[in-house]
C-alpha cells in the first residue's frame, strides 16, 4: 500500500512517455539501428548467454517488445554515422534501407531517419540476438531481423519512466 502510494503507475507512465501519435508508437527496428542502454539492469553475461541459446531457432514474432528511444538518458541522440554504417555487413545495411524507407514514407516517422535507437529495457535479448546473428548466421539474409518495439521519449520523464521499466524488467 505504501509503495503504491508514492510510486506513479508504471501503465501510465509508460503511456505517457510513448512516441506521439500513440497508435504508430509501436513498430519493427532492425538490430543493427538498436544501442544497449543498460541503464535498468545490468547486461549479465550468463543472462545473454542463456538467451542467446535460446535464440538458435530464431526470432519469434510476438517475442517481447523492446522499449526503445532515439534519446538515451542524457537526452542525446546517436546518429548512424558513417562509421556505425560502414560496420554493418551488406545484409545489415540492406535491412537499414528498407527500414528508412518506411520512415520516410510515413510523416509521422519521418524526423526518425538517420537515428539509433537506445533500449530502455531489453537489453539482454539485443546482446544475444546480435551476437548470435552476426557469430553464426553472417551470410544469412533471414537472420538480419527487424525486432517489435515501442518508441518512447522519455526526456521530461526520465526517473519515472526508468521506475517503470524496473517495474516491467522480468
Amino acid at each position: 500500500m505504501l509503495r503504491r502510494c508514492q510510486k506513479e503507475d508504471s501503465n501510465a507512465v509508460i503511456h505517457r512517455v510513448r512516441m506521439k501519435p500513440v497508435q504508430k508508437s509501436c513498430f519493427s527496428i532492425p538490430l543493427c539501428r538498436l544501442r544497449c542502454l543498460p541503464l535498468v539492469r545490468p547486461i549479465i553475461e550468463t543472462d545473454v548467454s542463456r538467451l542467446e541459446n535460446e535464440f538458435v531457432k530464431g526470432y519469434r514474432d510476438g517475442d517481447r517488445t523492446l522499449y526503445v528511444s532515439p534519446y538515451n538518458n542524457l537526452s542525446e541522440e546517436l546518429h548512424v554515422s558513417d562509421d556505425i554504417h560502414n560496420s554493418w555487413s551488406p545484409f545489415w545495411k540492406e535491412a537499414n534501407e528498407e527500414f528508412e524507407t518506411m520512415l520516410q514514407n510515413d510523416p509521422d516517422l519521418a524526423h526518425l531517419c538517420g537515428k539509433m535507437f537506445y533500449v530502455w529495457e531489453g537489453n539482454h535479448r539485443l546482446s544475444a540476438w546480435w551476437r548470435h546473428t552476426n557469430k553464426h548466421h553472417s551470410l544469412d539474409k533471414d537472420w538480419h531481423i527487424s525486432v517489435d518495439c515501442i518508441v518512447v521519449d522519455p526526456r521530461n520523464s526520465t526517473a519515472a519512466f526508468l521506475n517503470a521499466m524496473n517495474d516491467i524488467n522480468w
